[in-house]
């Protein structure tokens, strides 16, 4: 059976895509925090297909920089793997977010998302949320793209539109402008719309 390997945003969990369809012949496998996958299912199927958003880019990015497989494509929504500095989120933006973090605020940051009302909240506790960011903060690196194409929200906030473009261009990547803000799931409505 191939697949879409989707690698989830910060904090998210399969709710994200509870009102979204996958009309497409893969199965979809939704890959969270901390982002492990089964490599002998992978090393069965070359026709598999790596989808990421948000926080998910730059694990997706890591995993193919960390494991020797065969896919169809690799696809990244709204984010990049050097996610902080000058293509990412400010570093002192980062640790502003991090050393504020409160249920009330990370509410403020869903809305930053430009979230509507297809938006579901996950059901991970906000101190997973929270030791999820920290981990991410203590362990990041930055790894060589691995990632073939790039959907970018113009109207991004979380990861300036404009920060993610000046990666694409300066790095030879093939991508594509989006009339949406961070959070992409209006904008597309079903898996094929990304893969095709």
């Amino acid at each position: 059976m191939k697949k879409i390997y989707f690698f989830n945003g910060w904090g998210m969990d399969e709710n994200i895509l509870k009102n979204f369809s996958n009309s497409t012949e893969y199965q979809l496998e939704v890959v969270n925090f901390p982002y492990s996958i089964n490599l002998n299912e992978l090393e069965k199927n070359e026709e598999n297909i790596f989808i990421a958003w948000s926080f998910g880019v730059y694990y997706l990015n890591k995993f193919l920089n960390n494991n020797k497989i065969n896919f169809k494509r690799s696809i990244a929504i709204n984010g990049v793997p050097e996610f902080i500095g000058n293509y990412g989120i400010n570093p002192k933006m980062f640790d502003l977010t991090l050393q504020t973090l409160s249920p009330q605020n990370l509410l403020k940051f869903y809305k930053n998302m430009d979230i509507d009302k297809n938006f579901i909240e996950s059901s991970i506790s906000f101190e997973e949320i929270k030791k999820e960011l920290e981990y991410f903060k203590e362990n990041y690196s930055i790894f060589e793209n691995k990632i073939s194409y790039y959907f970018i929200g113009k109207y991004d906030r979380i990861i300036p539109g404009a920060r993610q473009e000046k990666f694409c261009k300066e790095k030879g990547i093939n991508y594509k402008l989006i009339d949406c803000g961070h959070y992409p799931f209006t904008f597309f409505k079903d898996f094929k719309e990304i893969i095709y």
